[in-house]
């Protein structure tokens, strides 16, 4: 952690120093492990991202599903079951090939996501139709040979969940996509105050075995946009190679219909760090601040005992009320506990001096604005349990602002570029998403460094569509061409 508690760089005119500063600077984590791209989780990030998971694994037991473990290791002939799959991972596969001093009768590998490892015991598990739906999900972490690691956006290890869900029917399936979708939106839009949108995939960036993928994406400072989570639609591309049956009530064997959600954990929390935080350091929404409020006592000498009389009096009748609280009653002079704790991002600031004793007031900061207010002692369980909604409410706003200002319609090559440039999304028409539109994408992504993200996902849960398809009678921005879609562009990490 810094030594000197002040922290002054613009995020806007140089995102990535400001990010690989702040991780550190905050104390979320440690890079000095003498593994390389793996980090040591320091308490201020777990706290979060023990928040995160609380979470997920509340909503997705609300909707049924139910937690397990799986091993850490999968045989190697787990993926050559799917063939397709493995042609997506085998890079990134860190493999296990000794124990002590023997070499292993077959190479395991730890896991870089848990389908094939899932699929296996699903095919043992099932046999009869009561028993559907399986909805099952893990909390853990997954290892994979990411070349280029920083802390939060890419690691050789992360957190996330997966859920891996198995249905009678296509349409359970497809429900289920929509109830991920759900869950993710009011999780983001309720709990973290973080925008997004959900996209179907283009054909070309599916992921390997599913039949679609549905993308859930945030736009980052620098303009790059960040996936948090997504869904697959895997149909039975799985099922049939690991051979998950079931037999249906007029005894006929059938093949499943499955989904997997994977809501990005680690990258959550980057999220959240990134979105919120300004120059003087972390802005945390109240529902992932293990402090949520700070209490400072500003006196001097003659006044000393009544002041830290006063500040532990409110700090034991917020804590009372379930709000986190703490008195910062080091030898530091005001002044450096105020960047402090601005810097480590705590949502609200009491300070009490000669003043406020006096009055029986004392003196409330907000950490997003630097506004300042009077409260009436007697009024500060109320006013801090208001204030911490309205904190909220505005972490909210300005994200939301932030995000659609940066959503441009573009018409041609060089509109794009400009909205690129300016660290934005572009919604362009093109001719299509699927297999015949790939090359149009290589070469728009050649010409821009940017990628065809996808199409609009319809969020709707009453809708049985999936996507939201936007009319265009354009052409497409590359082949020229009548354009099926409006898509959206974006660089990437």
């Amino acid at each position: 952690m810094m030594e000197k508690r002040e922290f002054d760089i613009d995020k806007e005119k140089n995102f990535s120093e400001w990010y690989n500063t702040i991780i550190y600077a905050a104390d979320l984590a440690d890079n000095r492990y003498n593994v390389k791209g793996f980090i040591v989780h320091k308490p201020r990030a777990m706290f979060i991202l023990n928040k995160i998971y609380a979470f997920f694994e509340s909503e997705l037991k609300k909707d049924a599903h139910e937690q397990v473990l799986f091993p850490t290791v999968i045989p190697e002939e787990n993926l050559e079951k799917e063939k397709e799959h493995l042609e997506g991972f085998i890079p990134e596969v860190f493999w296990i090939t000794e124990a002590g001093s023997e070499k292993l009768e077959r190479k395991l590998f730890l896991r870089p996501t848990s389908e094939t490892a899932f699929y296996k015991m699903y095919s043992l598990w099932l046999r009869e139709e009561s028993q559907l739906p399986f909805k099952f999900f893990q909390s853990c972490s997954v290892f994979r040979n990411e070349k280029e690691p920083a802390p939060f956006l890419r690691g050789k290890e992360f957190l996330w969940i997966e859920t891996h869900d198995v249905f009678a029917s296509s349409e359970e399936a497809v429900k289920q996509v929509k109830k991920d979708m759900e869950i993710t939106e009011k999780i983001f839009k309720n709990k973290l105050q973080i925008p997004f949108l959900v996209f179907q995939r283009p054909y070309w960036d599916t992921f390997p075995g599913a039949e679609k993928t549905f993308a859930y994406d945030i736009l980052m400072p620098d303009g790059k946009v960040l996936q948090i989570a997504t869904t697959h639609l895997l149909g039975q591309n799985f099922s049939k190679p690991f051979n998950i049956k079931y037999r249906s009530k007029k005894g006929e064997a059938k093949y499943v219909y499955q989904t997997c959600f994977g809501p990005g954990v680690w990258r959550i929390l980057a999220a959240i760090v990134s979105i919120h935080g300004d120059k003087k350091g972390l802005i945390l929404p109240s529902s992932v601040a293990s402090l949520k409020v700070i209490i400072i006592p500003i006196f001097k000498e003659k006044n000393k005992k009544e002041v830290l009389s006063r500040c532990a009096k409110t700090e034991k009748l917020l804590e009372k009320e379930s709000i986190s609280a703490k008195v910062d009653s080091s030898e530091k002079t005001p002044g450096f506990k105020f960047n402090k704790w601005e810097m480590l991002g705590v949502p609200i600031r009491i300070e009490i001096g000669e003043k406020e004793v006096a009055q029986k007031e004392m003196t409330v900061v907000f950490r997003d604005n630097k506004e300042k207010i009077r409260v009436k002692e007697e009024e500060i369980v109320g006013a801090i349990k208001r204030e911490l909604n309205s904190f909220d409410l505005r972490l909210k706003k300005r994200a939301e602002k932030y995000f659609s200002e940066h959503i441009i319609e573009a018409h041609s090559l060089e509109e794009v570029e400009k909205i690129l440039d300016n660290k934005g999304i572009a919604k362009v028409p093109f001719c299509s998403i699927e297999k015949e539109g790939e090359k149009c994408a290589a070469e728009l992504q050649e010409k821009t460094r940017a990628k065809v993200r996808g199409i609009i996902a319809d969020t709707n849960t009453s809708s049985t569509n999936l996507t939201k398809i936007e009319k265009t009678n354009e052409k497409c921005i590359i082949c020229g061409k009548p354009a099926r879609y409006k898509v959206y562009v974006a660089r990437q990490y």
